[in-house]
């Protein structure tokens, strides 16, 4: 993007079962230096996030299965049990009204973005609530 790598050494757990959507995400984060965990479904993405305690998880609300609501609920009980930091979280949906918003903040995500995200915002998001969470 910048020439700066801005998610540099960040370890990331991304979910997303559109294959399309999961292979450009992560080359995007990967481009801007962070180690990224890519999965297709919340079951693999409580796996992958309970295993790595990762920096961020950004997770598509609408899932096979399981959806990202459930994959949030595991993984803030898993941090609070073992009195970890949160990881930074991001949801990312289609659904535009305030109705998935408001579920997903009080679910346990930190954050919304609707799809398709924007890259620049994605990474800029990221950037800043990582640094926050560090210096926390």
């Amino acid at each position: 993007m910048n020439g700066v790598l801005r998610l540099d050494q960040a370890t990331i757990v991304l979910v997303e079962d559109d294959l399309q959507s999961r292979e450009s995400l992560t080359l995007l984060l990967e481009s801007e230096g962070a180690h990224v965990v890519a999965v297709a479904d919340a079951e693999e993405g409580v796996e992958a996030a309970l295993r790595l305690s990762p920096d961020a998880v950004v997770c598509d609300l609408e899932l096979p299965c399981m959806d990202g609501f459930y994959m949030i609920q595991r993984l803030r009980d898993h941090e609070i049990r073992g009195d970890h930091a949160p990881a930074v979280a991001v949801a990312l949906t289609g659904h535009t009204d305030d109705t998935y918003r408001l579920r997903s903040i009080g679910e346990g995500f930190q954050h919304f973005m609707t799809k398709p995200a924007r890259p620049d915002e994605l990474v800029e998001l990221l950037h800043d609530a990582i640094d926050a969470r560090a210096a926390g």
